[in-house]
């Protein structure tokens, strides 16, 4: 493989760098849609790395050459479950209008590409708005950027300690709770959300996130000591 492309500013599409928790830092992105997808990687805890437009690849399409650079690389935790048969993914990020306007030419290179990347035990994908711009997006808007900030580690532990207690609550319950301690209620819900994005509090993230969400601690108080869990 070439080395990452990078992507120049652009004029019609939307252009920048998407501050990230990954070790490649800063993901730079070329449209608002392939933005929203970076956006919604990092609230999966399962992820080691993602990458954008990574590599070119050399491609022998419907018998001619041709030169592709996939969107985005995504590597996931080896020890972990990941959603894919491969821990490593390339997508390809297309609106569903512009897959179906070039459908004939695409579809060749996309297959091509799928070939080539299955040799290298790499996955290819091809995702577009339908599975992009869900409720899980609207999450991760509201928990990826708090992950980018130090958090109040001594609310982080009071958020903890009173899920561990209660069992399954309700983030207003916990809200509630701890603001008639004194706690500010940005603090609170930060903390909150910063356990959340670290798969330490457990909800479905494909619901809204709000005051009526229950979370759960991610283990109990056994297996936790058994893991080193904080």
């Amino acid at each position: 493989m070439e080395a990452r492309r990078r992507i120049p500013p652009g004029h019609r599409s939307i252009t920048g760098a998407l501050p990230s928790r990954f070790p490649s830092g800063h993901l730079p992105f070329e449209s608002k849609l392939e933005m929203d997808f970076l956006t919604l990687l990092q609230i999966d805890n399962g992820i080691h790395d993602v990458v954008t437009q990574p590599t070119s690849l050399e491609l022998l399409v419907e018998g001619q050459a041709r030169t592709y650079t996939p969107d985005v690389l995504v590597s996931w935790h080896g020890a972990r479950p990941h959603p894919f048969a491969q821990r490593q993914v390339m997508f390809e990020v297309k609106p569903l209008s512009v897959l179906r306007e070039k459908r004939a030419s695409l579809g060749p290179k996309y297959r091509a590409a799928k070939r080539h990347l299955a040799k290298q035990g790499i996955g290819f994908r091809v995702v577009t708005e339908r599975t992009i711009r869900t409720t899980r997006l609207a999450n991760a808007e509201l928990i990826a950027p708090v992950m980018l900030l130090p958090q109040d580690r001594d609310m982080m532990r009071r958020v903890r300690a009173l899920v561990r207690h209660r069992g399954p609550t309700s983030l207003g319950a916990i809200r509630l709770h701890l603001e008639s301690e004194g706690a500010i209620r940005g603090s609170i819900m930060e903390a909150a959300y910063e356990l959340i994005g670290l798969g330490r509090l457990l909800c479905d993230l494909d619901a809204p996130i709000n005051d009526a969400t229950v979370v759960n601690w991610w283990a109990d108080v056994a297996v936790e000591e058994i893991l080193g869990g904080t």
